[in-house]
C-alpha cells in the first residue's frame, strides 16, 4: 500500500519518518533540560540529530523518509508558535508574540541542517549502477520536502526574529542611515556595539531564500537573483519603517545581496562537487526535475 504514491512512502514508513520529525522538535527542550551550558546543548543536538537522522535514511533506505522528517519537524515548530500566540490572545497576556532565543534559533538551524546535509552527502557519492532514474526522483521528493521545511523555518526566522524583535511604537520617530557604507565600516572597526553579529545576521538572512530559489530554477542567473534580493531587502526595510522595529539602513540592504550570493555559491559549490564526482555527467545535483537517457556507453542526464 502506497500512502503517498508521488512520494514512494507507505504508511508505515510515513509513520516513522513522522515520529524521527517529532524526536528533532523535541530534541532542544531535551538538550536544554539536561545542559545548563548552551553550548553543550547545541552539541547534544547537532549529535544526536545526525543519529535520529542517520538511523532513520539507513533503516527505511528511503530520501522522502528523512525528507518527510524535516518537513515534520518544521511544522511541529510553526504549531508551537502559533499555540503560544493563541494562548496570549485567549490568557491576554503581556507577551502576546513568541520570542525567539538565539538558542531556538541555533537548534533550528542545526535540526534542519544535519538531515539535510546528510542526505546530500548520500545523494554525492551515488554513481555507477546506483545512480538511476529512481533514485534521482526520490532525491528530488526529498528536496521538495526539505524546501518546504526550509521556508516554514525561515518565514518563521523572519517575523520573530527581524521583524519583531523590538516591540514597536508605531507613534515614534523613524530612525535612518542613509550613508553607505557607515554601518559596516562600524561593524569592522569595532565602534558598533555587536558588530561581528550583527555583520553575520544581515549577511546570511537571504542566503536561505537564494539557495532555495536556485532550486525552484536552477535556470536563474545571478543578475536576477540580484534583483530579486534587492528588492526583498527593501521591502524588509519599508517593513521595519511602517512597524518602526529598527533603523532604516541601506548597508542592510547591501549585506542582504551578500547573504544571496552566499547561498548562490553554496548552491554552485554542490553542484560542482557532483559534477566532478561524475566526471560531468551530473552537473546539477539540486534541482527537482531530470531524468536519465541511457545511450551506448554513457548516460546523459536531461534536464
Amino acid at each position: 500500500m502506497s500512502f503517498l504514491p508521488s512520494q514512494r512512502l507507505s504508511l508505515g514508513e510515513l509513520f516513522v519518518s513522522i515520529a524521527a520529525g517529532l524526536m528533532l522538535f523535541l530534541l532542544p527542550n531535551d538538550a536544554k533540560n539536561q545542559f545548563s551550558d548552551l553550548a553543550l546543548a547545541e552539541g547534544y543536538v547537532f549529535v544526536f540529530s545526525f543519529v535520529i537522522s542517520a538511523a532513520l535514511i539507513f533503516t527505511i533506505k528511503r530520501y522522502e523518509a528523512l525528507g518527510m522528517a524535516i518537513l515534520s519537524d518544521s511544522a511541529l515548530t510553526a504549531i508551537s508558535f502559533i499555540l503560544y500566540i493563541i494562548n496570549g490572545i485567549f490568557t491576554k497576556g503581556n507577551a502576546f508574540w513568541a520570542k525567539m532565543t538565539e538558542y531556538q534559533l541555533i537548534t533550528m538551524f542545526i535540526s534542519w541542517v544535519v538531515p539535510f546535509l546528510l542526505g546530500v552527502f548520500i545523494r554525492l557519492l551515488r554513481k555507477g549502477a546506483g545512480d538511476t532514474n529512481d533514485s534521482r526522483m526520490r532525491f528530488s521528493n526529498f528536496l521538495g520536502f526539505s524546501i518546504r521545511a526550509l521556508m516554514i523555518i525561515y518565514i518563521l526566522v523572519i517575523i520573530f526574529r527581524h521583524l519583531l524583535p523590538y516591540q514597536p511604537h508605531m507613534s515614534e520617530e523613524r530612525e535612518f542611515e542613509l550613508q553607505i557604507f557607515k554601518r559596516i565600516n562600524d561593524c569592522l572597526d569595532g565602534t558598533h556595539e555587536n558588530g561581528t553579529l550583527y555583520l553575520l545576521w544581515n549577511g546570511l538572512i537571504l542566503a536561505p531564500l537564494s539557495f532555495s530559489l536556485l532550486i525552484l530554477n536552477p535556470k536563474i542567473r545571478i543578475w536576477h537573483l540580484a534583483i530579486i534580493c534587492f528588492c526583498v531587502g527593501l521591502t524588509l526595510e519599508i517593513l521595519q519603517f511602517v512597524l518602526n522595529t529598527g533603523t532604516v539602513c541601506s548597508d542592510d540592504i547591501i549585506l542582504y545581496m551578500l547573504g544571496g550570493a552566499v547561498g548562490y555559491l553554496i548552491k554552485n559549490f554542490i553542484d560542482l562537487i557532483r559534477s566532478a564526482i561524475t566526471s560531468g555527467q551530473d552537473k546539477c545535483m539540486l534541482s527537482f526535475s531530470y531524468t536519465l537517457i541511457q545511450q551506448p556507453n554513457r548516460i546523459k542526464i536531461e534536464k
